[in-house]
């Protein structure tokens, strides 16, 4: 299993998951040529994306998928309202299918496993992955955790969670209050601390990776939030579990297992 962001936060979103030779892109949030170069650097070739899975409309997780599912002709799944909410149809992409409300999809020996997150979207979703026998859990936009959340995020070898600002940053940042008020709701974004409590919640002995995701590039700091994480899981007792920070302009190294 591999596991590559290639872009982590509001400039786009997109994270390359593999599982043996199933390539799948959670979101695609980046421009299609932006997409193409950096997965080239990872050493894989556009055109061999299996699928591409999107958690909700939001441009930054949206902007390069019409472009780079025609041009490559990769498949897109999301929900209806998710589709409808980009006022798009499934003519606009090489091919289109429904995300399913409940249970798993099948793909290339991959189940797929949406699972609704509190969020200012139509339905957003966040993924667990199951392949190779690995868990791979994704939530990167979230207001908060919910029992469900917690639930879906528990027993994972990787999880890539949202922690997208400090408290004290935002509130004193240059955002609007409206803006301030969006991000800090219940369906907004989570907090470093947010992110943090629920590390310290669902990390369990299966874990062997997080990855910290969709950062503020005014509301936080890549070493805030890494040292609120760390010390969270330190103080669950699981201190050895390795952590990266997915960075906003570059690609993020692997995550590997």
């Amino acid at each position: 299993m591999r596991l590559i962001p290639l872009g982590s936060g509001s400039s786009g979103n997109a994270t390359l998951v593999e599982f043996g030779s199933t390539r799948l892109l959670v979101d695609a949030g980046l421009s299609a040529r932006a997409l193409g170069q950096r997965l080239e650097a990872a050493g894989v070739a556009p055109a061999s994306i299996d699928c591409i899975l999107l958690s909700h409309e939001h441009g930054d997780h949206v902007r390069g998928v019409e472009r780079f599912s025609r041009l490559h002709r990769t498949p897109v799944l999301s929900s209806l309202e998710t589709l409808e909410a980009m006022d798009r149809s499934p003519d606009h992409f090489a091919s289109w299918a429904p995300l399913p409300e409940a249970g798993r999809l099948e793909l290339g020996g991959v189940a797929v496993e949406p699972f609704p997150v509190p969020h200012d979207a139509a339905r957003p979703v966040g993924f667990v992955l199951h392949g190779e026998g690995l868990r791979i859990g994704v939530a990167t936009d979230l207001g908060h955790a919910t029992t469900l959340v917690r639930e879906r995020l528990r027993g994972c070898h990787v999880l890539m969670l949202e922690s997208n600002h400090d408290d004290a940053l935002l509130l004193d940042g240059p955002y609007p209050w409206h803006l301030k008020q969006r991000v800090a709701g219940r369906e907004g974004h989570l907090s470093n601390a947010a992110a943090a409590a629920l590390l310290r919640e669902v990390v369990d002995d299966a874990c062997q990776a997080v990855v910290l995701a969709h950062l503020s590039v005014k509301n936080n700091r890549p070493a805030l939030a890494r040292k609120c994480a760390a010390l969270a899981l330190a103080d669950a007792g699981r201190g050895r579990v390795a952590m990266r920070v997915a960075a906003a302009r570059c690609a993020t190294p692997a995550v590997r297992l």
